[in-house]
């Protein structure tokens, strides 16, 4: 018998190499399915049964009042990512007797019903009763056991799973980041049939995605834009950042990196609201002159002093165009620190500023400091007799963006703040967008700026970082607007897309080409109307020499803020770049933002990550 286990052993050889091969072939075939493969076939999972009067996906978000209460976990990813979207009231069942929670939910024009059955739900059921429900059935057992009162929705969304990412896609097809396109795999005991699914037209918000789905390397961007984050925490850059691109309408990459302060107690969180600084300029000053300007209030080549009476008084000025100045063409004095008027030995004028807010004093600068309201009109008086240069070239100035919130008033007869909310920034979905956080109720992070050692003697937080700003109490257009990187990738897609966004359109297509046009090239001036541009000759530098990649198209626009933020849209590569930071931590002496030229070298990488295509 010994004599013949060598021969057995060849045979047996040849039988496990076979099954390792088998194997290793399997193995094969699964691993050609791909993450967005598998992205797509979830997609087509999620199923919407009814829609009546088009509600889904949800529109108007300015006059639509939203609230979701569900039987998943808490801090699930459906609701999480429900609030990308817009400002949504929170419920649970727990708190309230049915008919205290039924009372509450009547008064939203909107309620989605986010519904796992199990015991903890029965007393939802009841909830069917409510007009403009959407239910969201996540079908885990595959055995429909609700009751027939769901039949009573106008609106019914269908799934078999609870996966984080079916959770994250449901909430995406309700706002229109995704199309519904799936159907039925099955018949199902509501009464709907194989083969059933309605579709939705179009999506018209952001989806939320992976970079392959838009052609670009996940891989290769992870490994780029962690390198180049770390490098800048390492280098006392900044302590702490984020990012979050857009491309094609998706959203593909949002990353936070580092902590608020060195001291790294409180790390960076994408829900973070950050100072954005001089970005204020063409997220708060450029809407509403754009829209003035769409709505014929204003015209570019008219004197600015048609607007700002003032001015008419003025020789060096009266006759300065609107298209001048906001091009930095005019020769306006770049900057004057109204800071100084305030301090006398380093200290603050009773005369201008006190520690609680009274009669004449409203204008709030910070915890316990309230400015004169009449400072505002020096504030003025001493923009009006500021020097202008005679030689007619680039010359960047600020100050008359100290002047759009009054003017835009004088136009509307409406606050710059209400108009901004009321055209824009409600309808947008951004909640965060906006001025003085730290008057709201935002359960977000506010990230801190400098430590003031002049003005307000503490580390600066919740309140504008810009003194200018500050002393007309936090509402300006030169600085002034907060915001989470989410909410101002919304304002920033709309710009992408030429005016509009969700179904929506703020402004026209030529208002925004004419203002994101470069002005007066012959000067070598490289900048829009408000906008900034890249370098006129950007596609021929090198990484170190341009500003902002050199791979970013002539279309491109965007701006900088002196917080450490940095946003760059361009609608010739429907590309979205927002760089959040707090470089000013703890002094704004700190430069090495800039001379480690991160934001260019991470604006790259989204230029250079292409999948190569297949064959």
């Amino acid at each position: 018998m010994k004599s013949t286990f060598p021969l057995l052993k060849p045979i047996l050889y040849s039988i496990i190499l076979i099954g390792f091969s088998l194997n290793a072939q399997n193995t094969e075939k699964k691993s050609k399915v791909t993450p967005l493969q598998i992205r797509y076939e979830i997609e087509n999972n999620i199923v919407l049964l009814k829609n009546e009067n088009n509600l889904i996906p949800i529109r108007n978000l300015e006059k639509t009042k939203i609230a979701v209460i569900s039987s998943l976990p808490k801090n699930n990813a459906f609701e999480k990512m429900l609030d990308k979207y817009a400002d949504i009231s929170h419920f649970t069942g727990s708190s309230l007797s049915e008919n205290e929670l039924f009372k509450k939910l009547e008064a939203f024009d909107v309620v989605i019903l986010g519904y796992v059955p199990s015991d903890k739900t029965r007393g939802l059921k009841h909830l069917f009763k409510l007009n403009n429900l959407v239910f969201v059935y996540f079908d885990r057992e595959q055995n429909i056991s609700i009751t027939k009162l769901s039949t009573n929705s106008d609106n019914i969304l269908y799934t078999t799973d609870t996966k984080t990412i079916t959770l994250k896609y449901t909430a995406q097809i309700i706002f229109g980041g995704i199309r519904a396109k799936g159907k039925l795999k099955k018949n199902i005991l509501l009464g709907f049939k194989q083969g059933e699914g309605l579709k939705t037209k179009e999506n018209i918000r952001l989806k939320y995605t992976i970079p392959e789905e838009v052609g670009l390397n996940s891989h290769t961007i992870k490994r780029r834009v962690d390198s180049i984050m770390q490098n800048g925490i390492k280098n006392n850059a900044f302590p702490g950042a984020q990012l979050l691109v857009a491309k094609n309408n998706k959203v593909i990459f949002h990353e936070a990196y580092g902590f608020h302060t060195y001291d790294k107690k409180q790390k960076v969180q994408l829900e973070d609201v950050y100072d954005m600084a001089s970005v204020t300029k063409i997220t708060a000053s450029l809407p509403a002159l754009m829209k003035l300007h769409d709505i014929k209030k204003i015209a570019l080549d008219k004197p600015f002093s048609t607007y700002w009476k003032p001015w008419q008084k003025k020789k060096n000025k009266r006759l300065l165009t609107f298209r001048e100045i906001l091009a930095h063409q005019a020769g306006l004095t770049p900057y004057i620190i109204f800071l100084n008027d305030l301090l006398k030995k380093g200290k603050l004028k009773k005369r201008y500023v006190r520690s609680v807010s009274k009669s004449g004093f409203d204008l709030q600068a910070y915890d316990n400091i309230f400015i004169k309201n009449k400072f505002k009109k020096k504030i003025y008086r001493k923009i009006t007799k500021s020097k202008v240069s005679s030689e007619k070239k680039y010359k960047y100035s600020g100050l008359t963006f100290l002047l759009y919130p009054e003017m835009v008033q004088q136009l509307t007869n409406t606050t710059f703040n209400s108009y901004l909310q009321h055209n824009f920034y409600a309808p947008l979905g951004a909640k965060t967008l906006g001025f003085n956080p730290k008057t709201k109720s935002f359960p977000n992070n506010i990230v801190p700026t400098e430590f003031d050692t002049i003005f307000r003697k503490t580390l600066t937080k919740g309140w504008v970082h810009d003194e200018n700003a500050a002393l007309l109490g936090g509402i300006s257009g030169n600085a002034g607007i907060f915001s989470t990187a989410n909410d101002m990738a919304k304002l920033m897609q709309m710009y992408v897309q030429y005016g509009t966004y969700g179904g929506k359109r703020y402004l026209s297509e030529a208002t925004i080409k004419e203002f994101a046009r470069v002005q007066y090239p012959d000067n070598d001036n490289r900048r829009g109307l408000g906008f900034d541009k890249p370098l006129l000759n950007n596609a021929e530098l090198s990484l170190a020499d341009a500003y902002p990649a050199p791979e970013a198209s002539s279309d491109s626009f965007g701006h900088a803020g002196f917080t450490g933020t940095f946003v760059w849209v361009d609608p010739k590569n429907q590309l979205v770049f927002i760089f959040l930071s707090n470089r000013v931590y703890p002094t704004r002496t700190n430069r090495n933002l800039y001379k480690l030229n991160i934001r260019a070298a991470l604006h790259q990488v989204f230029h250079q990550a292409v999948l190569p295509k297949k064959k």
